[in-house]
């Protein structure tokens, strides 16, 4: 029961504010319930206020660690292995109960390290980050086109000193250097000349060669150019207005409004490209989704900007599929997903659930260590030391992925080696939770990555029931940051066929990322392939992963 107060203490900002205002009537108060004999319940109340303050405190605390984090500090959430030992050790000193405790885990730890003998240890680690810093120059690639330039010696120093007749030096070898050149990108223009025959006798039956094969009929733009536009605003974060100067710089002068409407035909074109991808996404052993925000512009909104979404999805890490949705709203992820069978794997935001809870839900939640693991770290930075000790543990979750990966280990052989080695570290992250999760405050950093870790506790212990299935969410995530860079430079959708129409885009060229394809190398192909008529019943043959298996296939068939 919430103690009930009889001055103002919201809102609360920080014990000074309440200092300088409500602390005369606080102290009137508590001193007319001792009269009164209720000296057990003043007690309770300053227990209350203080804890009250405390949350406050801290959440302000973190606040300002974010935003000085944000402003000065590292972008990343890894801590290194030293760090955490340091951490350990002082977690140790700070009382006999968590020193314990601390003791444990690092005996623990320090078996494990016993057992895990093929694994990376600390020292290893750190090994191999110095290994990465290696002396010298890289040697500039290969398969460049080079330009050989001969540098003379000079007529005054050709012949040889030493010899009376001053015979001219014979050459005997160069001595080589290299620089990497460029050249601006240049435009051209093919001409298509329409081959027209007529009988020589009669001098009638006039016939023509069909038209030329173009992106649109009647149309200027080429399919190389148009690849370039497209790679140009989604992949490198040009708007449109930069592109037109850089095209301006190489002495064609373009709209850049005449550029916007080629997007957006272009675009439209291959959006039976995109829904391919969102049949395969479906239909993929693993789904992973996330989301991300996307402003839209509005006229007819006060703020004329409305705040839409890009709603990301990875099947099998083939597969790409984006689609927009001009609100946040939950239905729109469960209406794509609400006929999906089968694993997906998310970062337990609310929009979700629908998909895994009840007696209809056909989905099975796979969770995401990563999500758990930042909890912790913001705990950690908090000032927690405590969360020192879960981090510790899926460093080594994490360094026995690795080394899997590493070795090429198959589904079959990760699995045996998730059941041997990260299984019993998943149960003693579960008996930390269980230690400490009835004790501790809901609200502190550590509660809060304790209460996640315990709703989650099931979906995040999938990954030890397939080798297929990855530990964590970061593939969409990944993707998203390519649409989070280009939003600082475009700022927003210019409607919300323009946000379909980025939809699309993403959809493609995260499809090239995760097939690593040349995004401009594929559309490049796929609009010429699209301007020649390619028929609507092999559409599927054109997404990124099937393309790119048909290059495979040609590459190898050639060798």
């Amino acid at each position: 029961m919430q103690p009930r107060f009889f001055f103002d203490l919201t809102p609360v900002v920080s014990p000074f504010s309440v200092a300088k205002k409500d602390l005369p009537g606080l102290r009137k108060h508590l001193l007319e319930m001792s009269t009164e004999g209720r000296a057990e319940e003043a007690i309770e109340l300053v227990v209350e206020l203080l804890g009250q303050l405390r949350d406050k405190n801290t959440e302000l605390e973190l606040k300002v660690h974010k935003l000085l984090r944000k402003q000065f500090g590292r972008r990343g959430e890894g801590i290194g292995a030293e760090q955490l030992s340091l951490l350990l050790g002082l977690l140790e000193e700070e009382s006999d109960e968590d020193a314990d405790g601390a003791r444990d885990e690092n005996a623990d730890g320090a078996d494990e390290n016993k057992d895990d003998e093929p694994l990376e240890d600390e020292a290893t680690e750190t090994t191999r980050k110095k290994k990465k810093k290696r002396g010298g120059r890289q040697k500039l690639p290969e398969h460049l086109e080079r330009h050989e330039k001969i540098i003379r010696v000079a007529n005054d120093e050709r012949r040889c000193p030493k010899c009376g007749d001053h015979p001219e030096r014979v050459c005997i070898g160069y001595e080589r250097s290299e620089t990497l050149e460029f050249q601006p990108a240049r435009f051209f223009v093919t001409v298509h000349a329409r081959e027209k025959l007529a009988c020589p006798k009669c001098e009638s039956e006039i016939v023509v060669a069909p038209v030329a094969d173009k992106v649109f009929d009647k149309g200027k733009p080429g399919a190389g150019l148009l690849a370039d536009i497209l790679v140009g605003k989604y992949k490198d974060h040009l708007p449109l207005y930069r592109q037109m100067q850089r095209y301006r710089r190489l002495g064609v002068d373009i709209p850049s409004s005449t550029i916007s409407d080629w997007v957006g035909a272009v675009l439209e074109q291959l959006e039976p490209i995109a829904k391919e991808e969102a049949k395969a996404v479906l239909a993929s052993f693993l789904l992973q989704t996330d989301d991300t925000a996307l402003k839209v512009l509005d006229r007819e909104h006060p703020a004329n900007i409305v705040r839409g979404a890009l709603w990301g999805h990875i099947g099998d890490s083939r597969h790409c599929y984006f689609f927009f949705s001009p609100d946040q709203k939950y239905h729109w992820p469960q209406d794509f997903l609400e006929d999906r069978e089968g694993y997906i794997q998310c970062d337990a935001a609310g929009c979700y659930d629908a998909l895994f809870e009840g007696d209809d839900a056909k989905a099975t939640e796979v969770g995401c260590w990563m999500h758990a693991r930042r909890y912790y770290v913001r705990a950690l930075d908090a000032g927690d030391l405590r969360a020192a000790i879960p981090l510790k543990l899926i460093k080594k979750l994490y360094k026995i992925e690795r080394k899997a990966a590493k070795a090429r280990a198959s589904p079959e052989e990760l699995l045996e080696i998730r059941r041997e080695k990260s299984k019993p570290l998943y149960e003693e992250l579960g008996r930390f939770v269980a230690k400490h999760f009835e004790t501790e405050p809901p609200k502190s950093p550590l509660g809060k990555a304790l209460g996640y870790m315990s709703r989650q506790w099931v979906a995040l212990g999938r990954f030890l029931e397939d080798g297929r299935l990855p530990p964590d969410n970061g593939a969409p995530e990944r993707l998203n940051k390519i649409i989070a860079v280009g939003r600082r430079n475009y700022l927003f959708a210019g409607s919300e066929a323009g946000g379909h129409h980025a939809a699309t885009a993403y959809s493609l060229i995260g499809g090239c990322e995760l097939n690593g394809i040349d995004p401009w190398s594929y559309f490049n192909d796929v609009l010429a392939k699209l301007a020649g008529g390619w028929p609507q019943s092999r559409i599927a043959e054109l997404t990124p992963a099937n393309w790119a298996a048909a290059r495979q296939t040609q590459t190898t068939a050639s060798n």
